[in-house]
């Protein structure tokens, strides 16, 4: 269809006009032409096939492939990037096509642009970065980091440059604009919300924005799941997150808000350098431009969620601290059981595949990349319903309980004491670890259960074998030792009457069990796999 009306065209000029006429009008025809499929391969870059609920059809979005020496159509008129440092251009072509999601809100008029066609609507305003520019925000940048280079400026410049607000909310039951909404320009009853989100992204000075609603191609896999696990930091990278709690009315009745029991909003909280909080009717909950500077609201939200101040103003991802950050995550539901895993992602600075479909295996998944690079035993202080793949772990951040601060009884360790396994290793036969036994049957140690904020002295273990995992370690021996009256952290473990090869089996306990002797006790560390 394309070609016999571009043929049509070209006859009916032929009949009708001079040379010089036709050669103008068709000049200007092969520019608009560019500028349409320009505008496609930013709405289907993958060139997906346009979905019935569009209205149209049986129509397959086929794209010529780009001429990479194609310079004519895409630039402003009146720009001219041939003034621009190339290494500048340089730098914003790659934060664009690598760090900005892979569609945003263009603010002034609600629709969605691609990658593209953003590097297209501001291109001239990054060709206007001079040097002066450049070696102004370096002097900036080593007052804080006196390692900072020429790149890190201009990079900076470029973020300032493409800022783009992100939305944080509770979802609606129904009625949340869609992708294809957007594409549509559907407005359903949820776009409301996504206007006054615009609004407040302007007064930021934003022209670009993103809401997990609609800027999410979820028909797409691969789109989806760059978007998870991007999402951190996209949220981290944003000038601004915008938080919507529709249902606080101030900071006295912070807590109560929905929003703290959501899943993905843990990251959402964490991420963001910059928050801005609006309660009921769109209302800003302070005056200040960050929320995160207002230490009304961050006591608030520390006593809402139970985390560090520190944490919550300079949150760092990664695998230090795991027990803590299961501890956050714990209390928090989400609507997909998979999401409970792909929600901490970022959190925890992994990486892992999405796959929508394998429940509560997700999950275990994500443990497993964290083992690989975590060295803390408090990662064990779990208890419930383990994993159906594996004994060693919980089957959701819920197992996760409270833990009582380490005390040492000593004020003068030296720098080579160490406490527990510091390599511990997924292997085939299951997740391997040194511990050190007690048999509890010897009455060599008191047990207890932790019931809520209680330890509960119990003999109802007293068949099992201890297997302590918060043992102290002061030389390369092989020993661990237990302090006297010390609350050591331990798995229930007894033989495995199926497997005699694989030695020990864990023990599932509906609460957390320590252990504490009388005296000093040295032992040969055990390796065992759970």
């Amino acid at each position: 269809m394309g070609n016999f009306l571009e043929d049509l065209v070209h006859q009916v000029m032929d009949i009708t006009l001079e040379d010089d006429d036709q050669r103008a009008l068709k000049a200007k025809f092969h520019k608009l032409k560019r500028e349409v499929i320009n505008d496609v391969r930013d709405i289907f870059p993958h060139g997906q096939i346009t979905p019935p609920t569009l209205g149209i059809k049986g129509i397959r979005v086929k794209l010529p492939p780009k001429d990479p020496n194609d310079t004519s159509g895409p630039d402003l008129p009146g720009s001219s990037s041939t003034s621009a440092i190339p290494e500048v251009i340089g730098i914003f072509n790659a934060y664009v096509q690598n760090e900005l999601p892979t569609y945003l809100i263009y603010v002034p008029d609600k629709r969605l642009v691609g990658r593209n066609e953003v590097k297209r609507m501001f291109r001239k305003d990054v060709a206007l970065i001079t040097e002066e520019d450049i070696h102004s925000r370096l002097v900036v940048l080593r007052e804080s980091c006196h390692t900072a280079e020429r790149q890190d400026a201009i990079r900076d410049i470029v973020k300032d440059t493409v800022k783009f607000a992100v939305l944080s909310h509770r979802w609606l039951d129904s009625g949340e604009p869609t992708f294809y909404d957007i594409l549509k320009s559907f407005k359903p009853y949820g776009y409301e919300k996504l206007v006054k989100f615009c609004e407040k992204a302007s007064e930021f000075g934003c022209r670009l924005a993103w809401s997990d609603t609609c800027c999410i191609n979820k028909d797409s896999s691969t789109e989806l799941e760059e978007a998870i696990r991007s999402m951190f930091k996209w949220y981290r990278d944003a000038h601004v997150c915008i938080a919507y709690l529709s249902d606080t009315t101030s900071i006295d009745d912070l807590h109560e808000d929905v929003w703290f029991t959501r899943g993905w909003t843990l990251q959402e909280l964490l991420a963001p350098w910059r928050m801005k909080f609006y309660v009921g009717n769109w209302q800003p909950l302070t005056s200040d431009l960050n929320d995160k500077e207002n230490f009304e609201v961050i006591a608030a939200l520390s006593r809402a969620t139970r985390i560090p101040l520190d944490d919550l103003r300079h949150f760092r991802p990664g695998v230090r601290n795991v027990h803590e950050k299961m501890m956050w995550a714990s209390t928090r539901t989400t609507t997909r059981i998979e999401d409970e895993a792909y929600s901490l992602i970022g959190i925890f600075d992994v990486s892992m595949m999405v796959a929508y479909g394998e429940g509560k295996r997700a999950f275990y998944r994500l443990m497993e990349a964290i083992i690989r690079k975590c060295e803390e035993w408090q990662i064990f202080a779990w208890a419930g319903t383990s994993s159906s793949d594996s004994a060693a772990f919980p089957d959701s951040p819920r197992g996760y309980c409270p833990l009582n601060s380490v005390d040492s009884n000593d004020a003068l360790l030296p720098s080579t004491v160490w406490r527990g396994d510091q390599n511990i290793a997924m292997t085939k036969r299951g997740l391997e670890i040194k511990v050190l036994l007690v048999d509890l049957s010897e009455q060599e140690a008191t047990v207890h259960e932790k019931i809520g904020t209680q330890d509960v002295q119990t003999d109802a273990y007293s068949s099992y074998t201890a297997g302590v995992v918060d043992y102290w370690c002061y030389d390369t021996s092989g020993d661990g030792i237990l302090q006297p009256e010390q609350e050591h952290l331990c798995v229930l473990l007894r033989p495995d009457p199926h497997n005699p090869y694989a030695g020990w089996r864990k023990i599932t306990t509906p609460n957390l069990v320590t252990i504490r002797t009388e005296s000093k006790l040295r032992r040969t560390l055990t390796p065992v796999w759970l």
